[in-house]
């Protein structure tokens, strides 16, 4: 994408002094010695999605018959079916990892919140800013305040994880021009994952 385009950004006034939300998800994971779905996204769901990213896709046997769109685009596509999969589309929360350095001039002005070990900063606003960044960085969680579906951007991982509802999941693998297919709650992930050795 040409360094010309506009990428929204996040400030340092939309940073959540209050990260008690956090403890949803950090309470719902399943933290375990392999990591598994249920270890990046809330065990609580129905049903779960992989979206490879799109380096990574053009490279997958799964996705070669398809043409994949850049992950900007993806995410329009995606953030329309999470928007009518909510009650609280305008409501939503983006934790995105402190450890970048990128983030140190913001460390003094918001608390962290605890999840799986990680610590991270919360925005809120609405779904819709899924894809603006925070100094650059893109969120690594988020979720609807009615706990209805959540969205894993791991950064040791080429894809995203994602929990919903069985119509909800089942919206997301219809989309076009999208590597994505089902995973198990306990399925075994790892940073050099093979979709065919799962």
């Amino acid at each position: 994408m040409a360094s010309s385009t506009y990428h929204p950004v996040w400030s340092n006034d939309d940073l959540q002094q209050n990260v008690s939300e956090a403890q949803w998800v950090d309470y719902n994971l399943n933290v375990v010695a392999e990591t598994t779905v249920g270890s990046l996204v809330p065990t609580v769901f129905d049903a779960y999605a992989r979206v490879l990213y799109p380096l990574r896709a053009t490279t997958t046997q799964h996705a070669s018959s398809k043409t994949i769109a850049p992950w900007r685009d993806q995410l329009e596509s995606i953030i329309e079916v999470l928007a009518r999969s909510t009650t609280a589309p305008d409501e939503c929360w983006f934790a995105v990892w402190e450890g970048n350095t990128a983030l140190d001039d913001i460390r003094a002005t918001a608390p962290t919140a605890a999840i799986a070990g990680y610590d991270y900063f919360l925005l809120k606003g609405p779904v819709s800013r899924a894809a603006d960044t925070l100094e650059g960085l893109s969120p690594n969680l988020w979720w609807p305040s009615d706990h209805t579906w959540c969205v894993a951007q791991h950064f040791d991982f080429h894809c995203a994880y994602l929990g919903g509802s069985a119509e909800t999941v089942a919206d997301i693998l219809a989309l076009t021009s999208i590597a994505s297919m089902p995973v198990r709650v306990d399925q075994i992930v790892t940073q050099g994952h093979d979709e065919h050795n799962d």
